[in-house]
């Protein structure tokens, strides 16, 4: 059976202080990157949720904090389904905001060490507000969500440079996620390559409703 591999959530937002070695209140908004490992498991609602929650209860004590975002992209699981997504994943962005007016993200684009931008284009998006068990979440990040799922070329992955996000007010070039030009061990292997169009068809949307299940019914609709 083949395996699935994804580079995980990285957590990334802004508190009163560095993280290291400890956070002292009062030395002034910075911003944190903090990055979570490896998993094979599809990105669920529930794990994406659990991570904004594990982020909320460790930084409560410096809220109101602007804005939370973590991610999750998805490879393919084979050099064959590689060639049949054209050289594409998929990445989801999940942000939440204290301010309404910030959401959706306005762009999401890959940066290369030489300056090169890539627009990471949007398949489908969902913002609403967050549901009173979320309660930590908001009091710290603020009531406001929103998922979205884009397009995602893999050679990126293996390209220096940073992954950023434009939100629609008050805030540009905010990194999500520094690539060190490495081949990730997911894709070790793949032949990798600069894709020429954009996927499509039924190995597309097996693709994201194995990897991305969260947003099944919203691509089922589309």
């Amino acid at each position: 059976m083949a395996t699935r591999s994804r580079l995980p959530i990285a957590v990334v937002w802004l508190v009163a202080t560095a993280l290291n070695p400890a956070i002292l209140p009062g030395q002034g908004v910075t911003h944190v990157e903090v990055s979570q490992g490896w998993s094979r498991n599809p990105a669920t609602d529930a794990e994406m949720t659990g991570r904004l929650h594990a982020a909320a209860s460790q930084y409560r004590q410096y809220a109101p904090i602007p804005r939370i975002a973590v991610y999750n992209i998805g490879y393919p699981s084979s050099s064959a389904e590689y060639e049949a997504l054209n050289g594409y994943g998929a990445i989801v962005v999940t942000v939440v905001a204290q301010d309404s007016a910030e959401l959706p993200l306005a762009r999401l684009y890959f940066r290369s060490a030489a300056g090169v931008e890539t627009e990471l284009p949007v398949v489908v998006f969902s913002c609403g507000r967050l549901v009173p068990a979320d309660s930590v979440v908001a009091t710290t990040f603020g009531n406001n969500r929103c998922d979205a799922l884009h397009f995602f070329p893999v050679q990126l992955a293996t390209t220096q440079g940073d992954l950023l996000a434009d939100f629609a007010v008050r805030r540009s070039g905010f990194r999500i996620e520094q690539f060190g030009g490495q081949t990730p061990p997911a894709l070790v292997g793949f032949p990798i390559r600069q894709p020429s169009g954009a996927p499509a068809g039924a190995a597309w949307m097996g693709f994201l409703t194995r990897e991305f299940p969260a947003f099944s019914r919203l691509l089922s609709t589309r």
